[in-house]
């Protein structure tokens, strides 16, 4: 008989992974064309000056020092620098229709490195990439629609002490200087998590997950919560806010001591759902990333910041836009939602009203502009946490997080900015919030929260995993002996293993989640496991999807987020899991779990001697995986337009394409209907090459490499493929 050992691991952290591992801010995805050249021409990483011990000495004490009160937390040093095309790197030529220029960068001792980019103006067409290959961390592609007015961008940090810059032109544009990097920014803290190098510094232990129980009135509200990376090495909190126009403009409230700069605006990258997937120590998945934003009003007396997103969050990122109230009246009750070390979103509560109050004895400050939290009842803010919104009870932004004292251990005293005092305190449309948040001057004081995206765009994280799970390596044994893992490799014959998942409406896959507890790589560089997704009801039935991941591009100890690269739409109960045939030799790979009584709700399946089997037929208790889903479309009764039944045929080939893309369906196709948008949401222009009752044929030709989706209308509604545009 197949036994069960527990052995509980205390933590996992997150980053997203596909096939190799992205951690993508939005763009057009793809990866670095290979560059043919001589191996004498490899390139040689620029070592970037030593970043002094006494330097970073500097920046701890900064953050540990309580004493002005603030609540910032600086991870990383500045270095500035002063790189292009034209004065640094090399171009290589003829490379698939390419011209190259590549630069690599190294700072020692760097736990993860990110840019600052001026004169950002990428030519149409071309491709950039920023990329750490030993550390399989790849960002974009950035193309021209990632061009900001001012000129300014932002990238998201690339685990490692080097960093590699690759900028692809079609051959025709010649070797355009199209951007100048001004500063390296040197992670000394490690907010990313490698296979090497642990999360620098967690929350405290106090400290409430967002996705906990004690939160549940709060899981909608929770998506207006975002993590601030600010000008690369500051992390801050922030909330985006809704306005009376509802116009869906992406305002993110913070703090002003947060933008120690106005244009510090332009350079922050803006992180949603970055997020424990349960009631846990898991670290969440920061990929869900907007670049820059324009600074439209700002206030040091009254410390609050308000600022407008480069561009709207897609669906994918599941954005709510949080309602406020400036009535002054104080609530019974209040809740923060915050990001405390930059760690993953956590929830406080404070079961009294606020006190009005001054903010320490800095004459700096509006006398009575902040409100006090005497002492949290649950959770707590710490650095990490400034600009992070209190909340009353309806979900109404009231406050934003100044600094205070609280702390693990001693939960007192924490002051937000009051939206009341800062609404319209000053007349002056850049130091108040009232012109912009009340844009059809209605005089409310109040406004309601709201979720733009509806019907096909409706996006959600699915998990089976509750309050009372614990993850964990769970071990199989037979006869006494150890023989491998329940949820990963093993010697007695399990080659694949799978949740259930049953989600209501008429769901979009868009990827899933894996946390790996156990990775051990013997040398065998073309293991891989296959990301799959079966239909079924009581067990996997027909394979409807397969994507091959290699080993060496997943991190142990971390949740490993794969995306779909086309559209996967179940019917009824459907199975994702991952088939580990091809691991080679000694490697190892195993999946969290959590192993339950038998009296709760088994979601675990394993295929063994290539039969399928419930976990809770072997009377070992009951098991769920460390998954986390993400689907769209998963509720019809909240649609504004009818939903499709899963349409007999619908396909889309070659997939990936060069050029050439054909639509087929059971249903007439209706030409006018059809559109094709890039993962920015952007309608690109598709000429027609050919056009038949159930058959089109599109030319992509022209059109930037990287992921699309193509909709048009099916029985009176729409249907939606992605597909992927490959180089030639």
């Amino acid at each position: 008989m197949l036994k069960v050992i527990r052995c509980i691991i205390s933590v996992a952290f997150i980053f997203a992974t596909s096939v190799f591992s992205v951690m993508s801010q939005v763009s057009e995805g793809g990866f670095p064309l290979e560059i043919n050249t001589f191996k004498s021409a490899n390139r040689q990483a620029i070592q970037l000056p030593v970043v002094a011990k006494s330097v970073i000495a500097q920046a701890i004490d900064q953050n540990n020092n309580t004493e002005a009160g603030l609540k910032p937390f600086k991870f990383a040093i500045p270095i500035n620098v002063n790189l292009n095309p034209e004065n640094s790197g090399q171009w290589f030529t003829g490379n698939g229709g390419y011209n190259i220029w590549r630069l690599t960068l190294s700072s020692e001792n760097a736990k993860s490195l990110n840019l600052i980019f001026d004169d950002f103006k990428l030519s149409k067409g071309a491709r950039l990439f920023i990329y750490n290959e030993k550390e399989n961390h790849y960002l974009g592609a950035f193309t021209s629609a990632n061009n900001k007015g001012g000129g300014k961008f932002a990238v998201s940090p690339v685990r490692g002490e080097e960093i590699t810059i690759q900028y692809e032109v079609p051959v025709r544009l010649g070797t355009p200087n199209d951007f100048e990097i001004v500063r390296v920014n040197h992670d000394f803290i490690g907010i990313l998590k490698s296979d090497r190098r642990p999360l620098g510094r967690p929350a405290g232990d106090c400290n409430v997950d967002v996705n906990c129980a004690i939160g549940d009135d709060y899981t909608t509200l929770k998506n207006a919560v975002c993590r601030l990376i600010v000008d690369g090495d500051e992390l801050c909190s922030g909330t985006l806010v809704n306005n009376t126009a509802e116009d869906g403009k992406p305002y993110i409230l913070s703090a002003a001591h947060c933008y120690d700069r106005w244009e510090y605006a332009q350079t922050t990258v803006y992180v949603f759902n970055y997020e424990s997937p349960y009631c846990a120590p898991l670290d969440g998945d920061p990929s869900h990333s907007v670049s820059g934003a324009v600074m439209l009003a700002r206030h040091d007396s009254l410390d609050f910041a308000l600022a407008e997103m480069s561009l709207i969050p897609p669906p994918e990122y599941r954005p709510y836009y949080a309602g406020w109230n400036h009535s002054g009246d104080l609530p019974d009750s209040t809740v923060s939602i915050h990001h405390p070390y930059g760690d993953v979103k956590k929830i406080a509560f404070d079961d009294d009203p606020p006190v009005k109050s001054n903010f320490g004895t800095n004459s700096q400050y509006i006398k009575n502009a902040f409100l006090n939290i005497k002492a949290w009842d649950d959770g707590v803010t710490e650095i990490g946490s400034s600009g992070g919104g209190l909340f009353n009870t309806k979900g109404e932004l009231v406050g934003t997080l100044t600094g205070g004292v609280a702390a693990c251990g001693s939960p007192f005293n924490d002051y937000f900015a009051s939206l009341a005092v800062y609404w319209d305190y000053r007349s002056d449309t850049t130091k108040q919030v009232k012109h912009w948040l009340d844009p059809l001057n209605l005089g409310v004081s109040n406004l309601s929260g709201r979720q733009y995206y509806d019907g096909e765009n409706l996006c959600k994280a699915f998990t089976n995993l509750d309050d009372d799970d614990e993850h964990a390596l769970v071990q199989l044994t037979t006869g006494g002996n150890f023989s491998g893992y329940w949820g990963g490799t093993n010697s007695v014959g399990i080659d694949e293993v799978v949740e259930r998942f049953s989600i209501p409406g008429n769901e979009s896959l868009m990827g899933v989640s894996f946390g790996i507890g156990k990775l051990e790589l013997a040398g065998f560089p073309k293991s891989k496991i296959s990301v799959k997704v079966y239909h079924g009801d009581k067990l996997p039935e027909s394979l409807i999807y397969s994507k091959t991941v290699a080993l060496d591009n997943l991190v142990e100890d971390a949740m490993n987020y794969i995306a779909f690269d086309q559209d996967i739409q179940p019917n009824g109960p459907f199975f994702v899991g991952f088939d580990m045939s091809d691991v080679q030799g000694q490697d190892t790979v195993v999946i969290y779990q959590s192993l339950r009584n038998a009296a709760k709700e088994n979601h675990f399946y394993y295929k063994l001697n290539g039969d399928w089997t419930d976990f809770n037929s072997n009377d070992a208790g009951s098991m769920v995986n460390v998954m986390e889903l993400v689907a769209c479309n998963y509720d019809d009764s909240i649609n504004d337009m009818p939903v499709v039944d899963t349409p007999a045929y619908v396909r889309v080939f070659p997939n990936p394409t060069q050029s050439e893309l054909t639509i087929e369906s059971d249903q007439e196709i209706t030409v006018e209907t059809i559109s094709v948008f890039n993962l920015l949401g952007q309608e690109v222009n598709v000429p027609l090459l050919s056009v038949h009752d159930y058959q089109v044929k599109l030319n992509m030709a022209g059109n930037t490499p990287g992921i699309y989706v193509v909709r048009f209308n099916y029985n009176d509604s729409f249907v939606t493929r992605k597909f992927s545009l490959v180089p030639y």
